[in-house]
């Protein structure tokens, strides 16, 4: 029978792989989290300090205001883009553990097997030399 641990650690390797991928995606995310608050911040401290300078400062902020939300929008789509590769890679990594633990079990069973062809052989070299033994002793008594 074939040894899988070769196979196992290829595929222990690309699940660590895989894992380094996903956190990264869940890093960028995080890191597009905290942009859209840091920038829906600063809106709200920006719309509170045109509010005390006057109404001849606003033409300046409804064009700030349509800046906010396209980035606003943008963040938007691009932490959708990344939830949707967030799924997508978790299933990926579900798939590759339950493949590795179908492997892991082949060899297990195999392991298994093998250690009691090895005790059986080993158990039926020593009934053969308990016999043997038996033998001698019977000869030397007769």
């Amino acid at each position: 029978m074939a040894n899988l641990r070769p196979l196992i650690r290829v595929r222990k390797h690309a699940i660590e792989q895989k894992q380094k991928h996903l956190a990264d995606l869940y890093r960028q995310a995080e890191e597009q989290a905290a942009e859209r608050k840091r920038l829906a911040e600063e809106f709200a401290h920006e719309s509170r300090t045109i509010k005390e300078m006057g109404a001849d400062m606003l033409s300046f902020f409804g064009a700030y205001a349509k800046a906010v939300d396209r980035r606003m929008e943008e963040i938007e789509a691009e932490i959708t883009r990344l939830e949707s590769r967030i799924l997508v890679a978790q299933d990926d990594m579900r798939q590759a553990y339950a493949d590795l633990r179908r492997i892991e079990i082949v060899q297990e069973n195999r392991d298994r097997q093998e250690e009691e062809e090895r005790q059986k052989k080993e158990a039926q070299e020593l009934d053969e030399i308990g016999v043997t033994r038996f033998r001698t002793f019977q000869e030397e008594e007769a």
